[in-house]
Parts: C-alpha cells; structure tokens; sequence
C-alpha cells in the first residue's frame, strides 16, 4: 500500500512540480518543452499504473480517492497537456514561458478537482483551475482578448452556483421527491450545459475562438471541456437517478447539438482557424452526451471512447501548425474525422456503440440526428482539405525552413497511424477504459 499511496502522491504533485520547474527555466524555451513533454509522459504513465480506490484522508470527513473515474479524467488530462506543451515547440520564447506555467498549474488544479470526494469541494476547485486561463493572459493579448475573457469568467460566474444549488438539492432528495428532482435538473442541465458549450449555451467558446490566444482556446477545449466531462460522469456516477428522469432531455439536446453544431462547422469561414473547431467540439459534445441519455453501459462505455478519440484528434491539431502543406491539411481533417465518429478512424467504434443503443429504442429521430450530424461533420473536414490552405496562429509560431520541424512530422505521423490503428481494432482500447465505468450503469440488453 505505501507503493500505491507514494504513486498516488506522484500524480497529485507532479502538475505543481512542472509548474515550478517551468517558471525556473522560463528563459529557456527549449528546456522547458523537454521538460513538459517528460511531464506529460510521466503522468500519463503514472494514472495508468496507479491502483484505483487509494485514499488519502483530509480534515473535515474530506478526502482524495483515485476512483476509476478519476483515474480516466487525468489519464486525457495528461494526454491534453501533452498536446499543448507539444503545439508550443514553435512559439517564440516569452509564450513558451509564460503558457506552459499557466497550464501546468491548471491541470493540477484540475486533476486534484477530480480527485476531492465531496462534490460541492470538487466544483471549487474546477473553477478555480479553470479560471487560471483568464487570469494569465500574456500583456499583449490582454486588450484584444479582454471581452472574450470575460465571458469565460461570466461562464464560471454562472455555472458554479447554479451546479452547487443541484448538488445541495440532489443530497436532500429522496425517493418520491419528484418536486425537487425538477429543481436539480433546472439547475444541472444549464450548469453543465455552460461548462459544456453545448447549444444554445456555446456562445462563449466562439468569442474564445475569435479574440483570444490559440494556445489558450485549445487549453480550455481540451483541459477544462475534458474535466468538465469527467465531472459529469461523477455526477451521474453518484446520482444515478438523474439519467432516469432526464434521459429523454438529455438525448434531445444532445441531438439539437449535433446537428446545429455539425451544420455551423460546415458553414464556418474556411480562412478562420477557429471557428469550425468550435462548432465541431459543439457537435461532438452533442454525441457524447446522448450516449449518456440512454443510461445504457454500452453507450457509456461508447462516451468514454469516443471522449478519449476527441483527446487525441485535439492532440493532432495542435501539432497540426508545425508541419507544412499537404501534411497540415491531412493533420487537420484527419482530426475533424476522428471527432465526426467515421469509420477507419478512432471516433468511429464510440460513435457505432452510442447509435446501436440509440437504434434499440422507438426514437428514431434522435438516431437519424446523430447520423446527420457525423455527416455533416464529415462534409466539413472534406471541405476544408479542398481549400486553400491557410495559416494557423502565425503570431505565435516561428517559421522554419521546410522539413526542419523532424520532430513535428513524426509526432503528426504517428498520431495519425493511432488513430487509424484505434478506428480498426477498438479492442486494444476498449478494456483499459472499462472499469472507468464501474457503478455508473447498470448493463442492459
């Protein structure tokens, strides 16, 4: 158990010790990558090994579990933050010091949110990581970003009182207390629906898309976003009544953001970077969360795939600026592909589990709503790999000579060929995943 307890107390200490190491060598960019890079392999490795159940008493009846379900939330944690501190080996020195510090320090937050047993604490410190996003703006990018960043922290304004109203609600209920039920769910479905950016409250993730940093867009698209799921599943995991009465809603909106989120990624300006990410993440978030409407642990166990496909597609569009030409395109719709759920590709087997469960069911609209929005997310990826290409994040990223960035094509290469490995055989994936899943579903025909 001391070997359990000690593993334990890597992955809790682990973010803040990059965090320190990173602001130590903030004037040596190159050092600070490697550093980082290390890190996230590090942490990785250190949730997949750590034993599931460790406790690590606090005060006040408090305390810090590696639940299977937390376990899964910083395993996509560490494969984020790997992500980021890859996408920033071509940014000029002061970005390389200043992000990868703000992003070490939000995923420790954010993995110690994951492990806090109380809930109402566990939202606490989300936020708090979350907002850490907000607060560490280079200087110059605080005057253009300034209004989007205040959106992000109206969001966090919004969502926390209104999910610490439903956990206070949600512990008084009992078994025929219907009237309180209809409160939770008027206070849960909007809370998590902000965090979640899921229409009609995406809204903020488009002004981060349009007037922030990208290293900061795809930090909270990944870190937070990916937490933010996790605490769902935490959610549903201890209140399971939830998915009983609110499967149908859950469903339906999950439709509702597939399809408009799968259109308006099509619709999206084909020289805007940005836009289309967000509106395909709208979509995407939109399939994961009818999965979980069907309170089905196949369906569940088809989120959690399709949760971890959508780490690694975000994984390849950062990298996605450190190749040139034909290689960035291929990168890029690569990526909208595996978020689409097409077959061949690591989205696809998440995808196929939440339809067949969908599919059971007399709903076919919610099933054709799926479908139509992998199609239309498809239709978008096609679309951009016939335009011109364009430039991402040019202020950011220090031009190289062709093929100098070796590093860069090979992380895209190989990336590439997991996704494809992880489309065909969903079995390598699949039983790593499943005991992440351990009393939130009750298995159904």
């Amino acid at each position: 158990m001391s070997l359990a307890l000690g593993l334990f107390f890597v992955i809790i200490g682990l973010p803040f010790v990059a965090f320190a190491a990173c602001v130590a060598l903030s004037d040596r960019p190159d050092d600070v990558i490697r550093l980082s890079t290390a890190g996230a392999l590090l942490l990785t490795l250190a949730a997949s090994a750590a034993v599931v159940d460790v406790e690590l008493v606090l005060i006040a009846g408090r305390s810090l579990v590696m639940s299977p379900i937390a376990q899964l939330g910083i395993q996509l944690l560490a494969l984020s933050m790997l992500g980021v501190a890859l996408s920033l080996a071509r940014a000029r020195q002061e970005l390389v010091g200043h992000w990868l510090p703000i992003a070490w320090l939000s995923t420790g937050g954010l993995g110690l949110s994951l492990l806090v047993s109380s809930l109402p604490l566990s939202l606490l410190v989300f936020s708090s990581a979350a907002l850490i996003w907000a607060l560490g703006l280079p200087p110059s990018a605080r005057r253009s970003a300034t209004a989007a960043v205040m959106r992000y922290v109206a969001l966090l304004a919004l969502a926390t009182p209104m999910l610490l109203l439903a956990f206070r609600f949600a512990e008084e209920r009992s078994s025929a207390a219907t009237d309180l039920e209809r409160v939770v769910l008027a206070l849960a479905v909007p809370g998590f629906g902000l965090i979640l950016g899921l229409i009609p409250l995406h809204a903020w993730t488009l002004t981060l898309s349009s007037g922030t940093p990208r290293t900061m867009l795809l930090g909270v698209l990944s870190l937070v976003q990916t937490t933010g799921f996790i605490l769902l599943l935490r959610t549903l995991e201890r209140y399971p009544w939830i998915t009983e009465v609110a499967g149908d809603p859950l469903i339906m909106g999950g439709a509702l953001s597939a399809v408009l989120g799968g259109w308006l990624a099509l619709s999206a300006k084909l020289d805007d970077p940005d836009d289309w990410l967000v509106y395909a993440l709208v979509a995407n978030s939109g399939f994961l969360l009818m999965g979980l409407g069907t309170q089905s642990y196949a369906a569940a166990l088809g989120v959690v795939l399709l949760l971890f496909a959508r780490v690694l597609a975000l994984v390849l569009l950062s990298l996605a600026p450190r190749v040139e030409g034909r290689m960035r395109r291929t990168a890029a719709i690569v990526a909208t592909l595996v978020i689409s759920g097409t077959p061949g590709l690591a989205g696809f087997p998440g995808l196929w589990l939440i339809l067949r469960r969908i599919g059971l069911g007399a709903n076919g609209t919610a099933s054709l709503a799926l479908l139509a929005g992998s199609g239309l997310l498809f239709a978008a990826g096609v679309r951009r790999w016939r335009a011109p290409e364009t430039e991402w994040a040019v202020d950011e990223v220090q031009p190289l000579e062709a093929g100098a960035d070796v590093g860069g094509h090979r992380s895209v290469v190989a990336l590439i060929v997991l996704l494809v490995v992880l489309g065909l055989a969903p079995q390598l994936a699949a039983p790593a995943f499943e005991g992440s899943l351990r009393g939130l579903f009750l298995p159904l025909p």
